[in-house]
């Protein structure tokens, strides 16, 4: 699927990253969401050289909520791409394809705030993690703020949720 709402074509892209994000839930059904800065997306981040999917997911899972999770335990929900008009980059804006892989992670362990290792780059931009349910990020989601890169992960967390539920729906996991 591609979300493509300012209307780019291929030929405008300067610039890819490859993601996996996850949809991870507690035994409230509430979501956990990372936050960097008050701009919200689902736990996840890039895939790197050579690295599959799934092994991408367990690392960044680990990595962010300082949980073990095993391939078992990851249902693939399925790819986005998303084509984003003056993505703020390091040095100048550019039009980004964020290629989003998606999975659901099912009954993930406990997870304990002081086994998270955030990078330099998650504690520069203050990364907190929280657990909301769809009405609470909805609200977030309509929050404004300052933050440059809010509007690109608006539109994706969005985006995710509404293809987790109608997964959720399809597979009659509700």
């Amino acid at each position: 699927m591609l979300i493509n709402l300012e209307h780019l074509e291929k030929k405008d892209i300067n610039s890819r990253v490859h993601k996996v994000r996850a949809i991870i839930m507690n035994r409230e059904g509430k979501i956990y969401i990372t936050n960097m800065d008050d701009s919200y997306n689902l736990p996840g981040g890039r895939v790197e050289t050579n690295e599959n999917l799934e092994d991408a997911l367990v690392r960044e899972i680990k990595e962010e909520l300082g949980i073990r999770v095993f391939k078992k335990e990851i249902q693939y929900i399925g790819n986005i791409t998303f084509w984003h008009k003056d993505f703020p980059g390091e040095k100048q804006s550019v039009n980004r394809e964020n290629d989003v892989d998606l999975f659901w992670v099912v009954n993930p362990k406990e997870i304990k705030l002081e086994r998270v290792q955030l990078t330099n780059y998650e504690k520069h931009y203050h990364f907190r993690l929280m657990n909301s349910t769809f009405p609470e990020i909805e609200d977030l989601l309509n929050k404004k703020n300052d933050n440059p890169y809010k509007r690109f992960t608006d539109v994706e967390l969005k985006t995710c949720l509404e293809e987790f539920e109608k997964y959720r729906k399809e597979e009659h996991l509700c």
